[in-house]
């Protein structure tokens, strides 16, 4: 079968032509050694070598000097730009189903996210410079002749990046690109795939993300994404987790997922030394209780409940029933000693205890939920008011397990009780 070695792209700085290397198929870079200094292009070949990845356009081989022209041999990516799939339907061979989307949407993201990670800025992020495979669907980040190393406040390259696709803080007061300018032009790539429209670049903002894409899962996340003031501003590690749920349809607009990125973890020795005295933790509680509260085992009320053969995942987030408590039979409840509950003085129990009923069987129950809402919480709970613990552990820009607890009273009473957990190990 016979291949085109046509012109395949043109730059500012050279052309690209589909050419045989090394026995397979190579977009092959030209550029003519004048137009690109030689510490320039070895800082290009370290930002490949340094960000390999299935998402992130791939260098062949070595870098040479042939009739006048580096050339510089990339993986051939078999597919279009997204700027062919978004604006130019007729030509475009992939159909924009939601699961299509979703693979698009989060190989493209993964790929900045190992960017990043690697402390490198693309500085040019645009559908053009975003491959998609055909059959597979997979994106490739390309064109990294602009990347820079960022560190600290410090770069190794000039700004030159595309105007259609620069955040505000580089459009308005001139500041130079970094992570943080990445996000944002990603964010507006999202947003310009889910709705197929050209967004206007100054007109770029949550509320219009809101207007254009509506109850569409990846709104959420690409308002934090697009959040003019940089200092707000989502990191790619903070959307990372949502946009991948968005993409399985695990999340829905109506129902956002905290922002995991500002949540700061409690100080380990807040449950030991600062925990108030209660009825409950006066005596030794049957409770096991492990000195990380992120990796403790599951409660002996939530472990025989939990579905059979249901293992983690980073798409499920497992709510965890409230205790079942089989009713006492009426002749055994006759010779169960009083609740010692009922006999203390109110003024004394400053926590939220079950007050005592006729009925022995909802006092037991109401005891058992009330040590379950209350263990592992910073505090008491209030007789009317709301506590809410969130922890989460972060490792390689990537949050790993997320947890909150929820309980809200109400005189007295335990009206709603929310244990969430989240472990993508």
């Amino acid at each position: 079968m016979a291949y085109s070695t046509g012109t395949i792209a043109k730059g500012c700085f050279g052309k690209v032509y589909k050419e045989k290397y090394n026995d397979t198929w190579a977009a092959i870079k030209k550029v003519p050694h004048h137009l690109i200094s030689r510490k320039d292009l070895e800082r290009e070949c370290d930002v490949y070598n340094k960000a390999s990845h299935p998402n992130i356009v791939k260098l062949l081989g070595n870098i040479t000097l042939r009739d006048g022209k580096w050339v510089i041999p990339l993986e051939f990516i078999f597919g279009e730009d997204l700027e062919t799939t978004i604006f130019k339907a007729s030509k475009s061979k992939i159909q924009l189903t939601p699961a299509n989307k979703g693979t698009i949407i989060i190989g493209m993201c993964e790929g900045l996210l190992h960017l990043h990670s690697r402390d490198i800025v693309h500085q040019d992020l645009k559908p053009e410079n975003i491959m998609v495979e055909h059959n597979t669907n997979r994106a490739v980040i390309i064109d990294l002749g602009l990347a820079k190393f960022f560190k600290r406040g410090l770069n190794s390259a000039v700004d030159m990046g595309n105007e259609a696709y620069s955040a505000p803080e580089v459009l308005q007061r001139g500041s130079q690109r970094d992570q943080r300018s990445d996000v944002w032009a990603m964010g507006k790539i999202i947003a310009e795939l889910c709705a197929r429209v050209r967004l206007y670049t100054p007109s770029v903002c949550p509320d219009k993300i809101k207007e254009t894409l509506r109850d569409q899962p990846y709104c959420h996340a690409v308002c934090r994404m697009v959040e003019p003031d940089p200092s707000l501003r989502a990191s790619m590690g903070g959307v990372m987790s949502e946009i991948r749920r968005a993409g399985g349809g695990g999340v829905t607009n109506n129902n956002p997922p905290t922002q995991v990125t500002y949540l700061k973890p409690p100080s380990s020795h807040i449950n030991d030394r600062n925990r108030s005295p209660s009825p409950i933790n006066k005596s030794p509680s049957p409770i096991n209780r492990s000195p990380s509260p992120l990796n403790r085992a599951a409660s002996p009320f939530q472990r025989d409940l939990l579905p059979p053969n249901k293992s983690p995942s980073p798409l499920n987030w497992e709510r965890h029933p409230r205790p079942e408590i089989k009713p006492l039979r009426p002749q055994a409840a006759q010779h169960f000693p009083p609740s010692p509950r009922r006999t203390e003085d109110k003024t004394k129990n400053q926590a939220v205890v079950p007050k005592g009923r006729a009925d022995l069987t909802q006092d037991m129950v109401k005891l058992r939920l009330y040590q379950e809402a209350a263990k592992d919480l910073p505090c008491n709970l209030p007789t009317t008011g709301r506590v809410v613990v969130r922890r989460f552990e972060e490792k390689n820009g990537e949050v790993e397990t997320w947890e909150q607890k929820e309980v809200v009273t109400r005189d007295g009473k335990i009206v709603k009780y929310d244990d969430i957990k989240f472990d993508s190990k």
